[in-house]
């Protein structure tokens, strides 16, 4: 059995967890009128916890960074909606067609993982970002270009997808099985090897891993994930643009999983809530009241506060959400018997 950073046996809280989640959007419909718009906010989270949690097999896992995960999403968005509205190909094929091809597209981003490492890393993976950005653009007639490309609504085995309503169960079962698919991948001889790989590299390579073929297969799953995120997005939003997939959301994408927990698959899932619940229900409440005292620019007041939240939890935090509920739980189960001697 593998001890982890985040080991947690006790896993008879996840069935519960997966009934509230199914149970949730009707307790928000009874609970408000804009039940509406919170069902959206949570779509997009659910999305974003497919590509997150591909994102911790990759950064948190293997201990390989990268910047361009909204370059992964945007092709996955895009092949997709290539693929249905204008191929011809059904949401069902395309739901497994899209996810490999981005695959691909991350064997090709992970050959310079094999020579260069850390920040010349990001940047390599920033650039290719920048490099599917301007051949969106480019290939207009397929692309729509910079005004965008309407989507078809997603339609599973003839059952039509109609509404947000409908999306969230189907985002929903598609993020547990992508948490249930990571946890797994963690707990195997390959998520050893990954763990292996970043934890030292010479060690691994002593160890007879191979450092080339492991971390082309990370960079595989994770482009996997995102590729499976972007069908989703496209198919959900029913509208998309270059505008949606900009360096900033890459940021993003790492902030979600440092805020959670590096290395923690549960904590790719808490940091993605955390992150798009503040920015777009927190934020909004308090933007207006500030920007009467300071003067801010549209969106400034967002960096600022996501600024101030990765700082927070990099200095005083670094195991993230995760981690903190692991010492308040492990606290609790210790107290009043020498609680503290766990901690220091």
């Amino acid at each position: 059995m593998i001890k982890g950073r985040y080991d947690d046996e006790n896993l008879k809280w996840i069935p519960f967890l997966i009934l509230f989640v199914f149970v949730l959007p009707f307790m928000i419909k009874g609970a408000t009128f804009s039940y509406k718009y919170y069902l959206y906010v949570l779509n997009i989270a659910g999305i974003y916890i497919i590509l997150t949690v591909g994102l911790d097999i990759l950064s948190g896992l293997t201990g390989l960074m990268s910047l361009g995960h909204a370059g992964f999403l945007a092709i996955g968005a895009y092949t997709s909606a290539i693929l249905v509205d204008q191929v011809g190909i059904p949401f069902e094929l395309s739901l497994l067609m899209t996810p490999l091809i981005v695959g691909c597209f991350g064997l090709i981003i992970g050959f310079p993982a094999l020579r260069i490492e850390g920040m010349y890393l990001g940047l390599t993976t920033m650039g290719f970002g920048f490099i599917v950005k301007r051949l969106i653009i480019s290939f207009r007639e397929w692309t729509g270009g910079s005004a965008g490309l309407h989507v078809s609504k997603a339609s599973i085995f003839g059952i039509p997808i109609q509404n947000d309503w409908d999306n969230y169960f189907m985002i929903y079962f598609f993020v547990i099985c992508a948490v249930f698919i990571c946890r797994r991948i963690v707990r195997s001889k390959l998520g050893r090897a990954f763990m292996a790989i970043r934890d030292s590299e010479q060690a691994a390579q002593a160890s007879g891993i191979n450092l080339a073929k492991y971390k082309l297969i990370s960079f595989f799953i994770s482009g996997l994930f995102a590729g499976f995120a972007g069908v989703l997005f496209a198919h959900t939003s029913h509208f998309i643009s270059t505008d949606h997939f900009d360096i900033i959301l890459s940021i993003y994408f790492i902030v979600m999983v440092m805020v959670g927990g590096i290395g923690s698959i549960y904590g790719a899932v808490l940091g993605t809530l955390f992150i798009v619940l503040m920015e777009n229900l927190f934020i909004p409440l308090f933007e207006d009241s500030v920007s009467n005292f300071v003067h801010l620019e549209a969106g400034d007041f967002q960096a600022l506060i996501f600024g101030l939240i990765m700082l927070i939890f990099i200095i005083f935090h670094p195991t993230g959400l995760y981690g903190m509920w692991l010492k308040i739980r492990i606290y609790w189960k210790l107290f009043p018997f020498n609680p503290r001697k766990r901690f220091t």
